[in-house]
């Protein structure tokens, strides 16, 4: 961000010099990159300022704090309070920001989306780090945008009523992205059609701002997308005025994206997904109508390689493994499963999965857990451990001879540990699958 933007503020004041620029903000001090500024939130859960000198070892160029350490040798922007103080740090660079905004939210493909716009786009910078798209990480994707990028795009999850207000006031999105509307987070949504009034709100916010939406064709089966239809890009299928198709050729998948009736053809990179793919779609109308060519698009998007443990690939001590645990959702789940079935049609399985648990499914925990383990895409000689607090109530929706159950990772490290074949691993970062990639 620009530095004589916040130093010329009065959120606070500098103690140690001034760094020449901030790359990012970040919260986390094991994730602190050279140019970083670390940002020291007091919470119930810890004190950032207790790890003010690692984020220092680890390369930070300067410090967001409420309590300076005149100990370390680090520059240390001082306010009263760190969390308000980002936010007003957020709302400032935001209003000084010259390029074009997107905002991209939904029930699921948010960070996918997101990841193929900074490629499409050539966004380094100004965009979401991994999924940090709530409340805090909102704020930090803001306060570090640089105008020497064009675009910045910024992800947003909500989990909950009324969240969406806030985020979507300080992001005032030139363009927001809903990438579908699923059933995840209902333990404080309740319905999807309560998760559908949140996530249009985005689109609102960008309409009355003048900017205009991009809608996958699921979300008009909700009364507040169908009411702005009109005024957004509704990607549906086959549509010859803004559509899309996929089509699978060998282990790949040729995207054909139609707008304004013009056609555009897309070959994706062998690891992306049907559900990915679909995603691309989305971003592809947004980069077109960004005025990225057709050319440039196809040559980009032939880069993309998965995030880590977004449907990677590893293979250690001659052991393959499908590390798709960053995160989880039923649609997003039923994709990866798919994706797995098609990448790896034969040899031996062993399918490592998490529960979805009761925060994000509320009522509906058992009945979607159980639909979706009675359809895995098993064969003979397949293997299956389910890991979460109550796994073992599924065990008999599994068409497997042999299923196991687990309450965490670390109670199946044998399991995959002794397991000759290639292992799937699906569940939200809660259950830390990736532990077992022995």
């Amino acid at each position: 961000m620009n530095i004589e933007t916040l130093s010329s503020s009065k959120i606070g004041h500098w103690l140690n010099g001034v760094p020449a620029s901030i790359v990012r903000f970040c919260n986390d001090s094991r994730e602190i990159a050279p140019g970083d500024c670390f940002v020291a939130f007091v919470t119930n859960s810890g004190d950032g300022h207790n790890f003010l000198r690692n984020a220092n070892a680890n390369g930070a160029t300067c410090a967001l704090v409420s309590r300076p350490n005149r100990e370390i040798d680090l520059p240390q922007f001082v306010c009263p309070d760190t969390q308000i103080a980002l936010s007003e740090i957020a709302k400032l660079s935001r209003s000084k920001f010259t390029g074009t905004t997107i905002a991209v939210s939904g029930s699921f493909g948010k960070t996918t989306t997101k990841d193929i716009l900074k490629l499409l786009l050539g966004v380094k910078n100004n965009a979401t780090f991994e999924n940090k798209n709530g409340q805090i990480g909102v704020p930090m994707t803001l306060a570090g945008l640089d105008n020497r990028e064009n675009f910045a795009i910024v992800e947003i999850g909500v989990d909950a009523p009324g969240t969406m207000d806030g985020l979507a006031d300080i992001v005032m999105p030139d363009i927001a992205i809903i990438t579908g509307i699923g059933k995840i987070h209902l333990g404080e949504m309740g319905n999807e059609e309560t998760i559908a009034h949140e996530k249009c709100k985005l689109l609102l916010n960008a309409i009355h701002r003048g900017g205009w939406g991009i809608l996958a064709e699921e979300c008009l089966k909700f009364e507040d997308f169908r009411k702005v239809q009109n005024r957004c890009f509704c990607i549906r299928k086959n549509s010859r005025a803004c559509g899309y198709a996929i089509e699978e050729i060998g282990n790949q998948y040729r995207v054909a994206v139609t707008l304004g009736k013009k056609d555009f053809e897309f070959t994706m990179p062998p690891l992306m997904s049907r559900g990915i793919a679909k995603n691309f779609a989305s971003a592809c109308v947004c980069a077109i109508k960004c005025g990225i060519d057709a050319k440039t698009i196809g040559e980009k998007i032939a880069q993309w390689q998965p995030s880590k443990w977004r449907g990677e690939i590893i293979i250690k001590k001659n052991k393959t493994y499908f590390a798709d645990c960053y995160n989880a959702n039923p649609v997003a789940l039923v994709d990866s499963l798919a994706q797995f079935d098609k990448l790896f049609p034969r040899g031996k399985r062993l399918f490592v999965i998490g529960v979805l648990r009761a925060c994000e499914m509320g009522k509906e925990v058992l009945e979607e857990n159980s639909a979706i383990f009675n359809n895995l895409p098993l064969r003979g000689g397949d293997e299956v451990c389910l890991i979460g607090e109550n796994a073992d109530r599924f065990c008999s929706s599994v068409k497997c001879n042999l299923v196991r159950a687990f309450s965490s990772a670390e109670d199946a490290v044998d399991s995959v540990e002794n397991f000759s074949g290639i292992v799937y691993l699906k569940g939200h970062r809660y259950y830390k699958l990736e532990s077992l990639i022995l």
